[in-house]
Formats: structure tokens, sequence, C-alpha cells
């Protein structure tokens, strides 16, 4: 997710200096909802793999199994943070499972809201 000011590299080397000039629309909404932004979670590269093992940031660990395992899908970290207790929501992008993977192997709720309900501008 862009986020103003913050670096952001969706998960690649190519994006490693990438500083967005706007919030994405999902943060804009939740900032003016009252949420604060306590951080940025690890992906695989592009959002693109079900594991989260990513070649130039490293893997996102599933911590409430086994640090060994993988915490899956492109929106692993955002898993790992609400299952290690770093947050107690986090959002991510699903387009093949990329949010309820990593829930279900790290054993909190992922939920896929309908197609078009929330704008993925950014």
């Amino acid at each position: 997710m862009d986020t103003e000011g913050i670096r952001t590299t969706a998960g690649s080397r190519v994006l490693a200096d990438n500083v967005p000039g706007e919030d994405a629309q999902v943060v804009r909404k939740l900032k003016s909802l009252g949420a604060a932004m306590v951080g940025k979670t690890n992906t695989h590269e592009f959002a693109f793999g079900p594991t989260n093992v990513n070649p130039w940031y490293g893997p996102a660990r599933n911590p409430p199994h086994d640090t060994e395992r993988i915490s899956g899908g492109s929106s692993g970290g955002s898993a790992v943070a609400v299952a290690s207790g770093m947050s107690v929501f986090a959002i991510g992008t699903d387009t093949g499972g990329s949010v309820r993977i990593p829930a279900a192997l790290c054993g909190v709720v992922g939920y896929k809201p309908t197609i078009g309900y929330i704008n993925t501008g950014g």
C-alpha cells in the first residue's frame, strides 16, 4: 500500500527507493477514521506468490506455530503482525488468496471484501 513519505517497495528490489507522494485510498480512509499506522509489513515480491519468501527482504516467519515455517501468501507480513500481537488488524491485498492463506496458516481471521467494494488504487 502506498504510504506518503514512507518507503514502499512492494517487496521488490526494483522499488527499493520508492517513496510515494500520497497515501493509497484505503490508507487515507483508515486515517480519516482515526486509525494509526504502526508499521509496514513484508510481502512476497510484487504480492505475487503463495509463500511470502522474499529473495530481497527475507521471509515473514509464522509466529504462532513455528518460526521455521512460512506465513503464506503475499500478505503474510500482515498475518504475522496480527498473530504475533504487534497489531490488532492489518491490511493486505488478495487476488488469489493472499490474505486468506496467511490468515489460515497463522491462525487469524482474513477477510476478502467483494471486488470493487474497496478502492485498490495505490
